[in-house]
């Protein structure tokens, strides 16, 4: 059940009331964050009668589809059908209040998400409730609204001063609203501010709710919802303070009181190393890594080493405080610091946004080292390496006895070469299969993560989320360490590369051009770019997008001189609508809802970004001419989306038609791999948001026949 505890029981509001039950638990107020979004005022009357919204108009649930499917127009005219967007993307659904703090935390997260919706696959559509009203009993209802240019008028203030460009629903009737908020109504804490996540093709109750309040203290409320929703897609954002080769940020200046009543201050010590874990009461893992810890400390802490640099361990509790702490300490014999965070001053100072434990390891020198969210198999291993070669001794690569230990373990030692590759998309492999939602497909997860289905290799992101992506043993070989085994590894051959990279996944692959790509030889050049530079890097690689899918050096020669060998699929291109696509941009196109708002209205015939994706070989040599004042005289022979839209440029293939990935061959190939990256090229998020694939492409699959001499 959406946003419920396994078995919990569903949440009914009294008939005829429309109001939600009361919480179990009376809640303090949320407070306003800083700088708060000013409250918006009523509009002063119009001189003509008020514009009425109507009502959204719901679409019954039918079996097999989501029980919160809904249809409604959105605030820009455009019609929303819950069920379509949610076909072939996964859907945020953002539930606000206008007049709640809240909702600009919410709203914010969503425009985040939307504004990559692209790299992660999303549709986000905001629901806009009408104002809040409190039963004597402590639950909440909704005001009844009569006049909607009132309230319409503040959600658009609204949106526009949070720069949301995501669309938006206004349910005045709160007839979504009820349905999304009565199976959560129970741990709803005075707001009906909420993000719905849905997978793709949800059905049923399927989904779950982040709420708006679960980071109302932290640095970055909408930070922490945003990360929120993608966690429940099994994807993690960019790292605020990921460690890079020789980037490593100084540790915030703080300080605590411990449950001894004794004050700690980071500062102070400068010249050891220092971990600091943020933990929680209950949860077992923070439990285990700080046993760990303790017996680390016994070899490596003060009372083991004469003089600095020595392991100092600080634990910060996020849920316990005052004499509960200090009964958490004598349980467990915690003989180091333990402080408590609950006013989140700690986690603000460190960016804490995800779960615990959150391990930070601290050099002499005062900047943060390494950075581990939660608990991953053989982590303490990996702790102990880390926090000795921080002390200068001897590391003994602590790997597994049998099997993969994961990229961590090899990072200790190889900074730079895990640098390299980080920033490549090996680095991603994984995150690129969620995008997709083919991470429940054992065929693809074949190739995405490190030695799948063999013996200590790759099981499923709970049992071996360490070993998710294309890793360094995934080339080098289990415990490929040449200090652990006595052997120098032997050089990468194209073998090892082809088990993954074969015919049907990427039959363009050349081992020779590729193997540059992936050697280990950037570390300094990626270390003098900025972190909002590598993040920009990831994200274009991870995502797919920016890339070079053909060679830009190889000129196009046209659909009519592919036709002179392949008569046949020539004629069965010329009747589809990509050879006709030219003829679209020579009229305005309609100013309708369904197309995005760049495009209504607008004649293409000289617009360069028209032009890239109506024409073939755009700008490219052979192809359509780049930044035309007009039309050519004649008209050009790559007018419209020819066969070298798809397969690339065909002098090559041409020149030597035997000549090995001249071309691309793509039928009988993998379409994820090979084909979809072609298609959104064009059509993107931003030019074509309702495309989907799946139904796209066994529209375009043409006839073929046997090549024929010309």
């Amino acid at each position: 059940m959406l946003g419920c505890p396994a078995g919990a029981a569903p949440v009914t509001k009294p008939p005829g009331t429309g109001i939600l039950p009361p919480t179990p638990q009376p809640q303090p107020p949320i407070p306003q964050p800083k700088p708060p979004l000013p409250t918006p005022q009523p509009q002063p009357p119009q001189p003509t009668p008020p514009r009425e919204t109507p009502p959204p108009r719901e679409t019954p649930p039918t079996g097999g589809r989501s029980q919160f499917a809904f249809s409604a127009r959105a605030l820009d005219g455009a019609p929303f059908d819950f069920s379509e967007a949610n076909a072939h993307r996964r859907l945020v659904v953002c539930l606000f209040d206008v007049g709640a703090a809240d909702a600009e935390w919410a709203t914010l997260a969503a425009e985040r998400l939307h504004q990559r919706r692209h790299d992660y696959r999303l549709a986000v559509i905001g629901v806009a409730t009408p104002p809040v009203v409190r039963s004597p009993a402590g639950g909440i209802g909704f005001r009844r609204v009569t006049d909607t240019s009132e309230l319409e008028a503040a959600v658009r203030q609204h949106l526009k001063r949070a720069g949301a460009t995501f669309p938006c629903v206004l349910d005045a009737s709160a007839g979504i609203t009820e349905r999304f908020l009565r199976p959560v109504a129970q741990f709803l804490r005075g707001s009906p501010t909420t993000l719905f996540a849905f997978p793709e093709r949800a059905e049923g109750t399927a989904g779950q709710a982040v709420f708006a309040y679960g980071g109302k203290d932290s640095a970055d409320p909408a930070g922490v919802l945003y990360r929120g929703v993608l966690k429940t897609y099994g994807l993690e954002a960019l790292d605020d303070l990921r460690p890079l080769a020789t980037d490593h940020p100084r540790a915030p200046d703080i300080a605590f009181t411990d449950f001894t009543g004794q004050t700690h201050r980071l500062r102070d010590h400068l010249g050891e190393v220092v971990v600091l874990v943020f933990i929680a009461r209950e949860c077992p893992k923070c439990k285990d890594q700080l046993a760990a810890l303790k017996e680390l400390l016994k070899t490596c802490g003060p009372a083991a080493r004469p003089e600095k640099p020595w392991l100092q361990l600080f634990a910060i509790c996020t849920d316990t405080t005052g004499e509960r702490l200090r009964e958490l300490a004598r349980e467990r014999g915690y003989d180091f610091p333990l402080a408590s965070d609950t006013d989140w001053a700690i986690r603000r100072a460190f960016r804490v946004l995800g779960p615990v434990p959150d391990t930070y390891l601290i050099a002499p020198d005062g900047t943060i080292r390494y950075h581990h969210r939660s608990v991953t198999p053989g982590l303490n291993d990996v702790l102990q390496m880390e926090v000795r070669t921080l002390l200068r001794l001897d590391t003994k690569p602590l790997l597994a006895a049998s099997g993969y230990s994961g990229d961590q373990a090899c990072r200790v030692c190889h900074h730079g070469q895990h640098t390299d590759w980080l920033l490549t998309r090996h680095g991603c492999a994984w995150e690129t299969l969620v995008r997709l939602g083919r991470q429940d497909d054992p065929e693809c997860v074949r190739c995405h993560v490190v030695a799948a289905q063999r013996p200590g290799g790759f099981v499923n992101l709970t049992v071996t989320p360490h070993l998710s992506n294309v890793q360094c043993e995934s080339c080098h070989g289990g415990n490929g360490c040449a200090a652990a085994t006595g052997q120098k590894p032997e050089p990468i051959k194209a073998a090892v590369c082809e088990t993954c990279h074969d015919a049907k996944h990427s039959p363009r692959f050349d081992f020779a051009a590729a193997r540059p790509r992936v050697l280990h030889d950037r570390a300094a050049q990626l270390a003098r770019l900025s972190a909002a530079e590598r993040d920009e890097q990831m994200r274009k690689l991870c995502s797919g997008t920016g890339r070079e899918l053909f060679d830009p050096e190889t000129p196009y020669v046209g659909s009519a001189a592919c036709a002179r060998c392949h008569p046949t699929e020539q004629a069965a291109m010329a009747a589809e609508p990509h050879a006709r696509a030219f003829e679209i941009i020579k009229t305005a196109a309609p100013d309708a809802p369904k197309l995005p708002a760049h495009k209504r209205g607008v004649v293409g015939l000289t617009r360069p970004e028209c032009l890239r994706c109506h024409t073939t070989g755009f700008g490219r040599t052979g192809g359509y001419p780049a930044e035309p004042s007009a039309p050519p005289t004649p008209p050009s022979a790559m007018e419209g989306v020819g066969c070298e839209a798809c397969h690339g440029p065909g002098k090559a293939h041409c020149d030597d038609p035997k000549k090995p990935r001249a071309i691309a061959r793509l039928g009988g190939t993998c379409n994820e791999c090979n084909i979809l990256p072609i298609c959104r090229a064009c059509h993107d998020d931003d030019n074509d948001p309702r495309f989907d694939y799946k139904t796209a492409l066994p529209k375009t699959r043409h006839a073929t026949g046997k090549a024929v001499a010309p």
